[in-house]
Parts: structure tokens; sequence; C-alpha cells
């Protein structure tokens, strides 16, 4: 049986083609990831299933997946954890979504002032900080690739993203957060983590860290980043632990 350790289900935009071959790269023995696409990213929080989220999130339940993640950033930056609950509710799934996934992420790390880096156009970019300030954080700088096509976010290299987000780091940052689920990250994440000598969260990384919690699996994942292998998060349970 594939999946007889967990099955998880995943929401996308139906432009993205960067989360799934970036998850599958690090699926989990035992695990199994289920993807359906939305022509068009919003979650719905009036839980009718003819919004097209709410057919999406009907078609997982109906494969009986065991945790639901709503894998796009942009959409889920307002109201996420109003659909977190409803779907929660009307399933019976436990579900997530990507802003909350890596906002949770930062907190886990111990993480309060953050650069952020993206691809996002400036007029967006207010929204994704005003979320951010919202639930705590300092946004101490902003980088974007400024691209406004969603079909060419996936041909921002990753060469590219790392000199942004080398340019977004300050001494006073916690962490850098590499925004969106279609701009490309795993292969740069471990690499730029130790040339930052700083935790680097992404959306995809933080959606898999999340997505595991929510399906009960417990697994260390090493060279995608010390969020996934455990490392933040023990680092900064000793810092609490000294304090």
């Amino acid at each position: 049986m594939y999946g007889w350790r967990a099955q998880v289900g995943f929401i996308v935009p139906a432009n993205n083609t960067v989360i799934e071959p970036e998850l599958y790269h690090v699926v989990p023995e035992g695990v199994s990831f289920h993807f359906t696409k939305l022509m068009f990213g919003r979650p719905s929080t009036d839980g009718k299933n003819q919004d097209a989220d709410g057919e999406a999130v009907a078609v997982l339940q109906r494969a009986g997946v065991d945790a639901i993640m709503y894998a796009c950033m942009a959409t889920s930056l307002v109201d996420a954890t109003q659909w977190e609950r409803e779907t929660a509710a009307r399933t019976g799934i436990p579900a997530g979504t990507a802003a909350n996934a890596l906002k949770e992420a930062l907190r886990a790390i111990g993480a309060s002032s953050v650069a952020l880096v993206c691809h996002y156009t400036p007029d967006r970019l207010p929204l994704v900080k005003d979320s951010f300030r919202a639930d705590g954080f300092n946004v101490a700088s902003v980088e974007t690739a400024n691209v406004a096509d969603a079909r060419q976010v996936n041909r921002v290299s990753t060469e590219e993203v790392y000199r942004m987000a080398r340019k977004a780091d300050r001494p006073e940052v916690d962490a850098v957060c590499l925004l969106a689920t279609d701009l490309r990250s795993f292969p740069i994440l471990q690499q730029l983590e130790e040339d930052l000598g700083k935790p680097v969260v992404s959306s995809n990384q933080t959606i898999l860290w999340k997505a595991l919690q929510l399906a009960s699996v417990k697994v260390s994942i090493p060279g995608y980043g010390s969020l996934l292998s455990g490392a933040a998060s023990e680092k900064a349970a000793a810092g609490r632990r000294r304090r």
C-alpha cells in the first residue's frame, strides 16, 4: 500500500509546476503525496463545495488523506486560520495553509525579525508585510524578483533567489524567508543557511514540515535546511531553556 504511514493531500494553483517535484525529492518512506489543482487560488471560508477550493477539499476527502494543505502562499495570507478551522470541521481532516505553516515554523525556530524574498510585484508587497506584522513578526527587509506573470515564476533561477536572499539579510534578522510555492528553493536551502549562518525557510519547505506534523509523521530530513533536519527547533529550545 502506498502511503501506509500517511497520505497527504495538497491543493495547488494550476500554474504551479514547482511544489510537486520539490516535495517528491524528499518524500519520507511510507508517506504518499496527492495533489489537486485549482484554476485560481483563493481559500474560501463559506464552506460551499461548489467553490473551487471546496471542490478540491472534497476530492482529497474522498481519497481518504490524513492531512490537507492549501499550498498557495499569496492567497493564504488572509483568512488562513479560518479556512483551516472550517475545513477541518467540515471534513474531520487536519488542515493547514502555506502562510500559517511558514509563520508557525518561524515561531518554532524562535525567529521574530525576518527578511522576505519573493517574486511579488510592488503593489502586493504591503499585503505581504502587513500579514507578517499582524502575526507579530518584524519585517526587516524585502527583496523581490518582481514577476507579474505567474507562469514565469518557476523560471526565476535558484541563483537569483540565492543572491536576493544574501541581499535581504541583515544582522538583526533571525531568519530569511523564501516566499511562494512556485519559487524554487530546495536546491539552495542548505547552502544558503550555511553561508548566512542562520535559518532559512521557504514556502514549500514549511508546507512539508507542517504537513508531516498534521499527519503525525516524525522524521528528520537532512540536506534541506535546519527546519526539516530538526536542528533549528532544537537550537531554539536550548535557547529558551538557557533563558
